[in-house]
């Protein structure tokens, strides 16, 4: 019913700016529309993100975006060269990959608002 219509995420932050300066500065969102307390982003192949601000914001204690890369090492290594620390989660080598020979490689890392974000090839 509804496989061929477009998909966006949709998640809160606590500071709006921080993740404007996160998103499109560090991580190369492009901004499209900044109404009053929101931030919707477009990515590639015309993927949206709706990020909003929230006074009472709790962060999601599992993955609110996900991210294809063809090679997550070399992601990692600009992520990092950004200044971005990348989770050393249970599973994951010492690069933080979490590597699966059926689906492919994973890694996650956290916002400035502490949603987890995961860049995989995974998808």
């Amino acid at each position: 019913m509804l496989g061929s219509n477009a998909v966006h995420a949709n998640f809160s932050v606590d500071d709006l700016s921080a993740a404007r300066e996160f998103y499109v500065n560090i991580l190369g969102f492009k901004p499209v529309k900044e109404p009053a307390g929101q931030l919707v982003l477009e990515a590639g192949k015309g993927t949206k993100i709706n990020i909003y601000e929230k006074e009472n914001h709790q962060p999601w204690d599992a993955t609110v975006l996900g991210i294809e890369t063809e090679n997550v090492e070399d992601t990692l290594r600009q992520l990092q060269e950004a200044g971005i620390d990348i989770a050393m989660l249970p599973g994951t080598d010492e690069y933080g990959i979490m590597r699966d020979p059926d689906l492919g490689e994973a890694a996650w890392f956290q916002d400035p608002a502490k949603n987890w974000i995961c860049v995989s090839n995974i998808v």
